[in-house]
């Protein structure tokens, strides 16, 4: 079974590509692993409360994001919540897992010089695949 990796921001646009791209790939199944990252609001103390409370409300906005995709196979798409910025989520997904696609929604992770090295190390077989497609040069 080929592997995606997708960091979500829970936008309706975002769930609806998704849902696009799964039916598009329904005759090859796909283990889509989704990938919310969230952060603690400014100002606030790293504390257990408060982090339980953030991990919280991005499980909630998962989980409703989740409901948009429609009716898919059930064991297609996994999700998680993570602690990090999209580029450290991203990065860290790619160093210690195996996908054989990167669903791209925001171009401007692409031109990351950090996300570049790692999407170019020649041991990993990450494929950028358009959601919104934008121009860009992407050496993988």
């Amino acid at each position: 079974m080929k592997t995606a990796l997708f960091i979500v921001d829970c936008s309706v646009d975002s769930a609806l590509s998704v849902r696009n791209w799964l039916s598009a790939h329904s005759h090859q199944p796909v283990r889509l692993t989704v990938v919310l990252p969230y952060d603690i609001d400014e100002g606030q103390s790293l504390e257990k409360s408060t982090l339980q409370s953030a991990k919280s409300e991005a499980s909630t906005r998962l989980k409703n994001w989740c409901a948009l995709l429609g009716d898919t196979n059930p064991g297609s798409v996994v999700t998680e919540t993570l602690l990090a910025n999209p580029e450290l989520a991203i990065s860290m997904h790619l160093l210690i897992r195996r996908y054989d696609y990167w669903l791209v929604e925001d171009w401007s992770l692409v031109a990351n010089a950090t996300l570049s090295a790692i999407l170019n190390q020649p041991n990993l077989q990450t494929l950028p695949l358009i959601i919104n497609p934008e121009p860009v040069s992407v050496m993988v």
